[in-house]
């Protein structure tokens, strides 16, 4: 079977990690860390995205009640750590590819507004150029590139440092050149950053105890994701009565959901630290391209279309029967799934409703997908996928809404009004 969730991250690199935890301490760690990044000065690592997050709204301490902007679909836990500084979420609807929705965006932005968080979801790519001409400069930009990854050193996805504020990538255990943690956020003002930097400086660092259980866990989800172990290990969970794909998710989740803030408030520690810099130095970039390559096959094959720019990190397709979809491609022996850790942030009175993320979400696929997947699977998940996908869609651009147009012809993109 074609599991779902394979580490992009090498059994070399893991025994790294494992090795790197049983030496010494280094005190230019993170300083080496950085240069294998970039040589600006624009830059901090940082322990998870959410510890990114959380220190930036530490820094600026905006007004109770202020709101935060955040694309519709996001991780539960960036709605936790907005609530947590007494700030309110306002959604943003997007589209199917991940797109943030403009017209959603200037319904949403409002007096009480400090911050729009801009997800790059699913390897999209939002026009920051249009976002910040929305908000005309009075609410801050910050971009989230933890699904977005392309390249090291990246400052984001405009690669224009004016268009945004601040830009996070993110390396946990299932993104883009894996380190099973650790992020770097990028921040254009000086005086953020150092304010930034003090509170990061007297966080407490991360206990390498942790690290290990860390690497101990991941190992054996990555020994688990083979085709034969995957399959038996399916089996066996579902003998015992558990449901799998719940069980995955839970095994995968970088931080438990409560008691969130003592999680994520810790700086990475040395092991962490030479692992990103590892990872950096040697990571092999073809395998995005390959993933580039698939996506692009995939969708002449289903009648669908993506951005130039476009890195499909995952593949989300949305159909009426999910269920029927997900239930046919496992027979294939295509580990699909519905469930994420992924929500919808909760609507803002009924001007700011996030329709289409909430129709998306509950209408979604996951296909299994990495750069060792052949050519003739690809092919064959979409002839599975072809029947399920009704036609262009209206106001979603993708597969699953019903139009007066014939299967396959695509509409392409536009912005629905009716969204926001």
């Amino acid at each position: 079977m074609w599991v779902r969730m394979r580490l992009d991250i090498g059994w070399l690199d893991v025994l790294a990690a494992s090795a790197y935890c049983g030496m010494p301490g280094g005190r230019a760690a993170n300083e080496r860390a950085m240069s294998s990044w970039s040589d600006r000065d624009d830059f901090l690592i940082t322990l998870s995205v959410r510890s990114a997050f959380d220190l930036m709204l530490r820094a600026l301490q905006l007004p109770r009640g202020s709101e935060v902007l955040l694309s519709a679909l996001t991780v539960p836990d960036m709605v936790r750590i907005v609530e947590m500084h007494g700030l309110v979420p306002v959604p943003v609807d997007t589209d199917d590819s991940g797109v943030m929705c403009m017209e959603s965006l200037r319904n949403a932005v409002s007096r009480q507004s400090r911050m729009v968080v801009v997800a790059h979801l699913f390897g999209s790519s939002v026009e920051l150029g249009e976002v910040r001409d929305i908000v005309r400069g009075n609410v801050m930009i910050v971009e989230d590139c933890a699904q977005g990854f392309r390249r090291v050193g990246d400052s984001g996805q405009s690669n224009t440092r004016s268009h945004s504020d601040a830009a996070m990538f993110s390396f946990g255990p299932i993104k883009t050149a894996s380190a099973l943690g650790g992020a770097v956020v990028r921040i254009s003002s000086p005086e953020l950053r150092r304010r930034m930097q003090d509170l990061l400086r007297a966080d407490p660092v991360q206990g390498r105890v942790t690290l290990v259980r860390r690497v101990a866990r991941f190992a054996a989800l990555k020994a688990l994701s083979g085709n034969r172990a995957s399959s038996i290990f399916r089996h066996c969970v579902q003998c015992l009565g558990y449901d799998f794909d719940s069980l995955v998710n839970s095994a995968a989740r970088g931080f438990s959901a409560s008691d969130l803030a003592p999680q994520i408030r810790r700086r990475p520690s040395t092991p962490l630290l030479r692992l990103l810099r590892r990872r950096w130095r040697t990571y092999d970039f073809g395998g995005i391209e390959r993933r580039i390559e698939m996506g692009r096959q995939l969708d002449r094959q289903i009648g669908r279309s993506h951005p130039p720019n476009h890195s499909y990190w995952v593949y989300p397709v949305f159909v009426d029967e999910p269920a029927g979809l997900c239930e046919r491609l496992r027979e294939a022996g295509f580990d699909a799934t519905r469930q994420s850790r992924m929500t919808v942030v909760p609507a803002i009175g009924d001007a700011r409703q996030a329709t289409t993320a909430k129709w998306c979400w509950e209408h979604v696929v996951f296909l299994p997908w990495y750069p060792e997947m052949p050519d003739d699977s690809v092919d064959q998940m979409a002839r599975i996928i072809e029947p399920f996908c009704i036609g262009p869609v209206d106001s979603r651009n993708g597969c699953g809404a019903k139009a007066d147009k014939p299967k396959g012809e695509h509409l392409g993109r536009k912005n629905y009004s009716d969204a926001g």
